[in-house]
């Protein structure tokens, strides 16, 4: 008597869906991680360059992790670790990091950080034709809350000059491709595990640094011998807003929505901007106070909005 075979299949496991409460909390401690990077990198000013900050920031997130990339790698099968998703996403990644040092360096503080500030405004942009969200009634508003915050806070310091302005529309680029490696993030990422997603996004981003770096620059440099203090600012770089705040970005992004994410980068600014006031004495002025309560304003309902609407 034959016998039937019964082919059996294998379900891909469904994701479990990550209570209210842990994900803003995870999102709370990659925002703080992530922020650490704009006083980490006023110690590095003058003494490693900018494209150079980028380069070792990605290039060491990745080889700290390789171990953790390599286990997770071997457990989940081998799978290729340069897909169409990881290069996408560390293509941004990197040309974000490029273009965000160049404004630095060629426009105020002021106008760089208004327009990377305006990144939960681009992400629809992306978000929508990629992923198919869309933006709550809720969300919408804490978007603009938080954008008119930091429009209420920068607004008046804004550069008109034709540096400026060239510096500003880098910006605004650096911010809506920063926005794009978000979504991208959020669409390839998946059920592949965090470490195997994470490493190669790092190094792809690391080859664009170094490819900029060399064609424009003087290639990637860790300064002399005078620069001791930079290079352990550039160890901090490392691992806290990238190991730390960027790899829980990449985590969360399998639980959460891409605008959701991009909201911490308005809040970034202002922890970034209160820890500047006690570690180099800068006064806190009426302005900023006003405006940092509109941005957390909008930046608390967005959040809340999106983690309640349980993005697809």
């Amino acid at each position: 008597m034959d016998k039937l075979e019964q082919k059996s299949t294998v379900t891909p496991a469904t994701p479990a869906i990550m209570p209210a409460w842990k994900s803003i909390s995870v999102w709370l401690l990659a925002t703080v991680l992530t922020s650490s990077a704009a006083v980490l990198t006023h110690y590095t000013a003058g003494k490693i360059p900018a494209a150079s900050v980028g380069f070792w920031r990605v290039f060491g997130a990745a080889l700290f992790l390789s171990p953790w990339c390599i286990v997770a790698w071997l457990r989940e099968g081998r799978p290729p670790l340069f897909t169409l998703g990881t290069t996408l996403a560390g293509l941004l990644f990197g040309l974000h990091f490029a273009t965000w040092s160049w404004a630095l360096q060629n426009t105020t503080i002021a106008n760089a950080m208004l327009f990377i500030g305006l990144q939960p405004l681009m992400a629809p942009f992306w978000a929508r034709p990629l992923l198919g969200e869309r933006l709550n009634r809720r969300e919408i508003i804490g978007c603009l809350l938080a954008g008119a915050g930091m429009v209420w806070i920068l607004g008046g310091k804004v550069g008109l000059s034709a540096q400026d302005l060239r510096g500003s529309a880098v910006a605004f680029v650096s911010a809506f491709l920063c926005a794009g490696y978000f979504v991208l993030t959020r669409k390839y990422r998946k059920n592949t595990d965090p470490f195997v997603f994470g490493v190669p996004v790092f190094l792809t981003a690391a080859i664009v640094q170094a490819v900029i770096g060399f064609a424009f620059g003087d290639g990637i440099q860790l300064g002399d011998q005078t620069a001791q203090a930079a290079r352990w600012a550039m160890l901090g770089l490392v691992l806290f807003p990238t190991v730390g705040g960027h790899m829980l970005a990449i985590f969360l992004l399998r639980h959460i929505s891409s605008q959701m994410m991009t909201l911490s980068v308005p809040s970034q600014f202002v922890i970034s901007t209160v820890a500047a006031m006690f570690l180099f004495g800068q006064k806190m002025t009426l302005a900023f106070a006003v405006g940092a309560v509109i941005v957390m304003t909008g930046v608390a309902l967005g959040v809340a909005a999106a983690s309640a609407s349980k993005a697809k």
